[in-house]
């Protein structure tokens, strides 16, 4: 049922960060199913493995110096959401034993541990809260498990105001913590 999906995430014209880790998310997210239920339609697994390959060097390539990542060219402006999203989908891989250069890995969270520092000037609240819930997820991910920043986080907007995605990051983070069973 996921064939077609995948089939056009792989043959997508246009390789921006964002759509380059979505590429590499959705196989390292299926690579299980992939192997186990061999769909008709997908290019053989040793193929996939080196487009995968191929796109964690390309994202690998695009890494600003900050640790973040621009849309289209290395050394254009570092956008946030796709920065966190670049490292949640190369952390995935490395899940999947992909190889990731760990000064890649180490660059990324450090960015991610400083995610506000690169925030716009006019993301509302509810964004901010979102995107550094998202960070600290990805953090999780990642063995940099930060609940006092996720319990932060957490306060910024009452419960009523802040997004779903934001609370459900950082429930993974806090449920880690007995420190955070209140909000958790």
């Amino acid at each position: 049922e996921l064939t077609d999906a995948l089939l056009y995430l792989q043959t997508y014209p246009f390789e921006c960060s964002e759509q380059i880790a979505a590429r590499v998310m959705s196989v390292a997210a299926l690579r299980d199913v992939l192997t186990a239920f061999r769909a008709g339609g997908l290019q053989p697994p040793a193929e996939i493995d080196a487009a995968v390959a191929r796109d964690i060097e390309l994202l690998e390539q695009l890494q600003n110096p900050d640790g973040g990542w621009p849309f289209w060219t290395r050394g254009e402006e570092t956008f946030v959401y796709n920065s966190i999203f670049v490292a949640h989908a190369l952390q995935l891989a490395l899940n999947k034993d992909y190889a990731v250069q760990q000064e890649t890995l180490q660059a990324a969270r450090e960015f991610l541990r400083n995610v506000e520092a690169y925030y716009q000037p006019w993301y509302s609240p509810e964004v901010r809260q979102t995107l550094s819930a998202y960070a600290l997820y990805v953090r999780y991910l990642m063995g940099d498990l930060d609940p006092a920043k996720a319990r932060q986080v957490y306060a910024q907007l009452p419960l009523d105001d802040a997004s779903l995605e934001a609370l459900a990051w950082l429930w993974q983070v806090m449920g880690q913590d007995p420190g955070s069973a209140e909000q958790a």
